[in-house]
């Protein structure tokens, strides 16, 4: 109750509070009920990902609120999202959506002034269990679209449970909330990956939607027809860097595309009117409108460009070269948002030490910082934690060879013999995860972390197959995404290892970061931020999807000799029960280790 009353007296005073609080102790509960409790009357609590939502959605059933839930459109349009089809890509979907609206053919849109009552009666029946399930059953029981009954109902909501963008990109709050964010008190969930807040607007091409943009020119406005050379132009250009090799991103002067996309305005209109055209000629063939374009992708791109924040990557992936535009400094997202808020509530269990709101986000707010493990000590004792160093392997990228990965590997399959269940493994890169797991025995079973894969079908293997290695990538969906737990909601991992140390990668992105964040910060804690606290953030985000609750227990298996390192041994401030130095001693502490979970 502590917690709720710190968040009571933050809300009733306009102010901000920042919080960590780790997994297990029931954040999400103090925060509502703090939130009630200081009188808030609009809330807007956002969160990472789609799973994450549905904890909120639960919680807020119990204190009979009116709620709204604004996540992805495109994957539950009963209109243009079919089962076992990928969802159109972001900029495809909403483009047809909006001419659809405009031109009044999508009958679900129609249908919403009619059964709008009847849509917030059955939010408040619906036996709350997942919210993408929800949105979907009102598009089927009601035959109207889900999204937009949830918006139409945002001035009517006491809560909005939403993800990330719909804070965050500017172009989305500009037409969900016309007024502003001014009224309404923003909780962030996960409030750590706001230090990574570019990646949420940053936009990518390849160079085969470039040569597909100008075919679609070609093939639908003829008489645009330079367009689509002014396109050929930048792909000519932008192939030659296949030749060379680099590793990570690469900086190009934006110019080479700005300098020759004059009007980026008239590229756009192109756009719109093939779009307009195929729409059309779909409905008069009673086809679904699903328009695809890679033209749109290479419109929003290149306009994204304009922006002064904004620099242009080139990155290797395979054969393909990928074009990213993106800002360099999270405060060039989060700034607006959370200065403007009535009051607002940072939570996580890893906010890094120092000034997180205003140093490292540049938000220029005032705040109470609250930390629930200093005031009221760990949530899970720490003797049921069983943490091993390993320090013969490393992920430093001078020391990464065929021998290092076969070295690792040997490791890895030790651990898949040596413990039933579930066991995440953490890697610092997709590069060097494959590398390893290539090399691991053919019988392990695993699952094996991709840009693609569906955290959905991750879940479902955890609980059909019950024993099984996850490989995943610091930072990535999976190691906050996928629920380790069984069908009554209890915790099936109790083992998670560690690959390396998830440094970034030493390339023109990262250099260019850690010199437009010095500008603000200094260069001593640019550098800190850019390298060791987010590579920290990584691993402990890790570790703590092995204990969610006092009664847990688990063994953390850290790979890499530099987490003898001083400050990050600090930063990670965990207790290490012992450092082995080779295979051999290695497979003695096995044992050790799994006596430790013999008591669960």
């Amino acid at each position: 109750m502590e917690l709720a009353e710190a968040i009571a007296n933050t809300v009733s005073s306009g102010g901000s509070i920042v919080v960590k609080a780790p997994t297990g102790y029931g954040k999400t509960v103090s925060v509502i009920y703090g939130l009630l409790r200081g009188g808030a009357r609009r809330v807007i609590y956002v969160v990472r990902t789609i799973n994450e939502i549905d904890p909120v959605l639960r919680e807020l059933k119990w204190f009979n609120v009116d709620y709204s839930i604004l996540i992805s459109a495109r994957r539950t349009c009963p209109l243009m999202a079919k089962e076992g089809v990928p969802p159109l890509s972001h900029e495809d979907f909403w483009r047809n959506c909006t001419l659809l609206r405009i031109m009044r053919l999508c009958r679900y849109y129609e249908r919403l002034t009619f059964k709008l009552m009847e849509v917030q009666e059955y939010l408040k029946k619906y036996p709350l269990s997942n919210a993408l399930r929800l949105l979907k059953d009102i598009a089927r029981h009601y035959e109207v679209c889900p999204f937009f009954a949830m918006v139409k109902l945002l001035s009517i909501s006491n809560f909005v449970v939403a993800t990330y963008p719909y804070i965050f990109r500017e172009d989305i709050v500009d037409e969900l909330f016309p007024e502003g964010l001014g009224d309404y008190v923003i909780v962030v969930d996960e409030a750590h990956n706001l230090l990574n807040a570019q990646s949420i607007v940053e936009r990518r091409v390849t160079l085969d939607d470039l040569a597909r943009a100008a075919v679609e020119i070609r093939r639908y406005s003829v008489e645009n027809a330079q367009l689509a050379t002014v396109l050929d132009g930048i792909r000519e250009e932008l192939v030659k860097l296949k030749r060379r090799r680099w590793s990570g991103l690469l900086h190009l002067d934006k110019n080479v595309v700005l300098g020759k996309v004059e009007d980026v305005e008239l590229l756009e209109r192109v756009e719109s009117m093939i779009r307009n055209k195929l729409i059309l000629q779909s409905i008069a063939s009673q086809v679904t409108p699903n328009v695809t374009l890679a033209l749109s992708k290479v419109v929003d791109w290149a306009k994204s460009l304009k922006a002064q924040d904004y620099h242009l990557f080139a990155q290797i992936e395979g054969e393909e070269l990928t074009l990213i535009s993106t800002p360099l400094d999270p405060m060039v997202v989060v700034k607006k948002p959370l200065e403007n808020a009535k009051a607002l509530v940072l939570l996580s269990g890893t906010i890094p030490q120092g000034d997180f709101l205003r140093g490292m986000l540049g938000v220029e707010r005032s705040y109470v910082y609250y930390d629930v493990e200093m005031l009221f000590g760990p949530i899970t004792p720490r003797s049921n934690i069983f943490t091993v160093v390993v320090t013969d392997v490393t992920s430093r990228f001078k020391e990464r060879s065929s021998i290092m990965y076969d070295r690792i590997a040997r490791y890895l399959a030790e651990i898949a013999r040596g413990f039933n269940g579930i066991k995440l493994v953490v890697h610092p890169s997709y590069e060097m995860m494959h590398r390893i797991v290539e090399r691991l025995p053919q019988n392990v079973s695993m699952v094996v972390e991709e840009p693609q894969t569906n955290i959905g079908d991750v879940e479902t293997r955890i609980l059909e197959e019950k024993d099984i290695v996850v490989n995943a990538v610091a930072g990535g969906k999976l190691v906050e995404g996928v629920e380790f737990v069984d069908y009554d909601g209890s915790n099936l991992l109790h083992v998670v290892v560690v690959v390396g140390v998830p440094f970034p990668q030493p390339d023109d992105y990262t250099r260019m970061r850690l010199e437009t964040l010095s500008k603000r910060m200094g260069r001593s804690e640019a550098s800190k931020l850019v390298y060791l606290v987010t590579a920290i953030i990584k691993v402990r985000q890790a570790l703590g999807r092995a204990v969610r609750s006092p009664e847990d227990k688990a063994v953390f298996i850290l790979l890499d000799h530099r987490y003898l390192r001083k400050d990050i041994k600090e930063l990670l401030s965990i207790k290490y029960d012992r450092v082995v130095t080779g295979l051999e001693d290695f497979r003695k502490i096995l044992e050790s280790a799994r006596k430790h979970l013999e008591s669960l």
